[in-house]
């Protein structure tokens, strides 16, 4: 009888060990849709369908303003929402030209890890296609950060690309404005 506590007992540690690393996640569903509509952007390879999906899921002023790296002081205030708009639409003209990495269907959540408002999920799309989001939770639910298609960071290689053109005009942010509506 002594033995029927200690069975269930361990089978309950059984079941709790063995959980994908995803139970509890929460941002699932959220990666889920959000990946769906990128990939339903990019087949389209509408550059407006793309900036429509990165304005309904990733937390644009974030990016926008991680994208400008040591020289993000000099954006004036005033001047924000204007950069933050041309920023939008420049990363939906860059993922369309991007379009073959992006491109796809059938995604499943694989993995999910972090703690607290900071998550990094991983998926895979048709064709054994991987991309990982990088996710926050604020208090309208979550954002996407980042994401990395074939190893490839979004907000990653915006920030290179508009901090070397700020580099090579002197820090100047009236180069960046120039270089985002060219």
């Amino acid at each position: 009888m002594a033995f029927k506590p200690l069975i269930g007992l361990f089978t309950g540690l059984f079941v709790a060990f063995s959980t994908p690393v995803l139970a509890g996640c929460g941002a699932e569903g959220f990666v889920t849709n959000a990946g769906n509509a990128f990939m339903a952007a990019a087949r389209s390879g509408s550059p407006q369908a793309l900036a429509g999906a990165a304005g309904r899921y990733a937390d644009l002023r974030s990016i926008a303003l991680f994208a400008l790296g040591p020289h993000r002081k000099s954006l004036p205030k005033s001047r924000e929402a204007e950069y933050i708009a041309l920023t939008r639409k420049f990363m939906g003209s860059f993922m369309a030209r991007h379009k073959g990495r992006i491109a796809g269907s059938g995604l499943k959540v694989v993995s999910c890890t972090g703690k607290g408002t900071s998550l990094i999920v991983k998926a895979t799309a048709s064709g054994g296609k991987v991309l990982v989001f990088r996710v926050s939770k604020g208090r309208n639910g979550y954002r996407v950060q980042d994401v990395s298609v074939s190893s490839f960071w979004l907000a990653s290689q915006m920030r290179s690309n508009f901090v070397s053109v700020l580099n090579k005009n002197g820090g100047d942010i009236n180069a960046i404005f120039k270089y985002l509506k060219s």
